[in-house]
């Protein structure tokens, strides 16, 4: 679900939504998936002892999971002309917003289970000290997203008129 690219030139980007892939619930929750599936079928075996809180130790992780997946799938990356906009949150919702001026550096990365689930995690780094560090997970692994960051970042910074000077 990843709706990406196009500008028309250099002052004129086009917003880009993007949402983590359902891939990154199963390869955070591999292992809650695995227990809760268990302890609901151990708790279905006749005459097992403790059936009763094996079986609500498998709901409550259920709907641990429940929620989490939930949460991830109202996960939004906006990325806009001039700044990152994270929405995220199920009963509430909450936007974080990151201007892109601001933006230091970028790394890509993914674990083993997100290169089998050929996603990656995309972070952020930031002068801002309200979040000095923003990860975006769950990305396509073919997707371009950090060089359209980037072309973005350095169009603000010059537009800002704002240079980096470093010390050699």
């Amino acid at each position: 679900m990843n709706n990406f690219f196009s500008y028309d030139n250099e002052s004129s980007f086009t917003t880009l939504v993007i949402t983590p892939s359902w891939k990154q619930f199963f390869v955070n929750e591999i292992p809650l998936i695995l227990i809760c599936g268990i302890s609901l079928f151990v708790a279905g075996i006749d005459n097992m002892p403790y059936a009763t809180f094996i079986f609500w130790t498998g709901v409550i992780l259920l709907l641990y999971l429940a929620y989490t997946l939930l949460y991830l799938l109202r996960i939004k990356y906006i990325i806009t002309d001039q700044q990152i906009i994270y929405i995220h949150g199920v009963i509430g919702q909450a936007k974080d917003y990151m201007e892109l001026y601001r933006i230091v550096d970028y790394r890509e990365h993914s674990s083993l289970q997100q290169q089998i689930a050929k996603i990656k995690t995309i972070t952020i780094i930031s002068g801002d000290h309200s979040l000095p560090e923003f990860k975006m997970y769950g990305i396509s692994k073919d997707s371009h997203i950090t060089e359209e960051i980037r072309k973005r970042v350095e169009y603000n910074k010059q537009r800002k008129k704002i240079y980096e000077f470093t010390n050699r």
